[in-house]
């Protein structure tokens, strides 16, 4: 039993050290693997979802952040609401919400999908500003959104 226990142990200690190991392995080497100058044509290459982690990596990871990928990925208009809508309503926390807030707003300012004419978002960001629990990011968010509205 205690040979069986053991194998059992390291087994467990091997998968979770595979599994940190692992974690924004894309991420990690996107930032890390190349050199900056050629960052945002490299981003405009990856799918959606993975800009996205990516965006979120930079944002949240990286210090100082990497600022300027929520603009590529506005770049794509109306097709990203979908899915920011998805992550605003399966993420709780209130860095997702940011996060989420800054891509609708760098839509906003490039124009390339006009958020304030969309009641149902800007519902959707309202409502998840309220619920945040970080005042301080709630401030931050909710400058964010005024700089929406104020878009014209």
């Amino acid at each position: 039993m205690p040979v069986l226990l053991s194998k059992s142990i390291r087994m467990f200690c091997a998968g979770c050290f595979f599994f940190v190991g692992c974690n924004h392995q894309v991420e990690r080497k996107f930032f890390f693997d190349n050199p900056p100058q050629t960052r945002i044509e490299r981003f405009r290459q990856y799918s959606l979802e993975d800009q996205y982690r990516i965006f979120r990596y930079g944002n949240d990871k990286i210090e100082p952040p990497v600022m300027s990928l929520d603009e590529v990925i506005a770049e794509r208009g109306a097709s990203v609401v979908p899915f920011l809508l998805r992550q605003l309503s399966s993420k709780s926390d209130d860095i997702a919400i940011r996060d989420a807030l800054l891509v609708f707003r760098a839509m906003a300012v490039s124009k390339s999908y006009d958020v304030n004419s969309a009641p149902a978002v800007m519902a959707v960001l309202s409502a998840r500003i309220s619920g945040m629990k970080d005042r301080d990011w709630q401030s931050f968010c909710r400058r964010t959104l005024q700089q929406i509205k104020d878009v014209k």
